[in-house]
């Protein structure tokens, strides 16, 4: 549920201007961007582009921090704890709803602490397969994986991240069984598979689509619901492994914390909404293997109990859990 706080901010960015010119003399020095994931993943990606972008739109530079760390929660607290003032912002995936389950102890409360800006973006993922692996497809995949469970590994970007669930639900749905293999990020999960230290590795294809072109990975499946137009050719993860109803759709977004005055909220809710919904941010997106897909705060956070209800049960059933 929506807090009283957090309704309020909403209703007063609705009630707002939308114009970057009116309102207070916000922003009148640098924002800051935190990364909650290290450079060279799909969340770093995005977060400098949308810093980029943001800051275009608002005049002023905005400034991208990595904080990595326990699946996003580092960087993701620390704005939860920065003054409500606009200048810090974060930028982050469907995992931040999945720690929610995972974590015993969460340092902030996603639904209290912080303010639901947009959704921005979908991020297609894959699972794909290195030069370790010998499976044709990923019906040959899941053949293995239920022939000699486990002896696959696949690389994640942390335990409990929405990749790992994701792939977690594909064992759930398909009765094999991989070995998840956790790293610090999306990057360094992807540096593994192509090592060879993993077989597979699930990863925004903004992340991959380079490597996937090189030959140095093959993309297997997309997790979505549809065939991808930034994936040619990737078929959906539920058509290569045959488990119909598999779908996994990953977003990214934009919080802020709670308590900022509606004024500031309107313009940052304008500068965002400018940043991502235009051609030309549609265009810059997806030369970067992302798809616009702008939301606003209301919706994001109608998203984010959704997606609380959908992951919960699973990771339950998983027993994914960290101290």
């Amino acid at each position: 549920m929506l807090t009283r706080r957090t309704t309020l901010a909403l209703a007063g960015a609705t009630l707002a201007a939308p114009a970057l010119s009116q309102g207070t003399d916000f922003p009148n020095r640098p924002l800051r961007m935190v990364i909650p994931f290290p450079p060279g993943g799909g969340s770093d990606i995005l977060g400098r582009l949308l810093a980029q972008r943001i800051g275009d739109a608002l005049g002023q530079p905005v400034v991208p921090e990595n904080r990595s760390g326990a699946g996003g929660n580092i960087g993701t607290d620390a704005v939860a704890k920065s003054p409500p003032d606009g200048y810090t912002l974060v930028t982050v995936f469907n995992t931040i709803v999945v720690n929610q389950f995972v974590f015993r102890s969460m340092p902030f409360d996603l639904k209290k602490d912080l303010v639901p800006i947009a959704r921005v973006a979908l991020a297609p993922t894959v699972i794909a397969g290195g030069p370790k692996l010998k499976a044709r497809d990923l019906a040959e995949v899941i053949a293995i994986s239920r022939a000699q469970p486990g002896l696959l590994n696949h690389g994640t970007p942390g335990l409990g991240t929405i990749t790992h669930v994701s792939a977690e639900l594909m064992d759930s749905m398909s009765g094999g069984k991989l070995t998840h293999v956790h790293y610090r990020g999306t990057g360094p999960a992807v540096t593994a598979a192509v090592a060879g230290e993993v077989e597979l590795v699930s990863a925004p294809w903004s992340a991959v689509e380079q490597l996937v072109k090189g030959g140095q990975l093959r993309a297997l499946g997309n997790l979505a619901a549809q065939d991808s137009p930034l994936m040619p050719g990737v078929p959906t993860v539920a058509a290569a492994a045959g488990l119909p109803g598999y779908a996994v759709d990953n977003w990214g977004a934009v919080l802020a914390p709670a308590g900022l005055p509606p004024a500031v909220l309107a313009k940052i809710t304008a500068a965002v909404r400018q940043a991502v919904d235009t051609p030309e941010g549609r265009q810059a997106m997806a030369a970067r293997g992302i798809e616009a897909a702008y939301t606003d705060g209301a919706t994001l956070a109608r998203i984010i109990e959704e997606d609380g209800a959908r992951w919960e049960p699973v990771i339950r059933r998983a027993d994914i859990r960290v101290e």
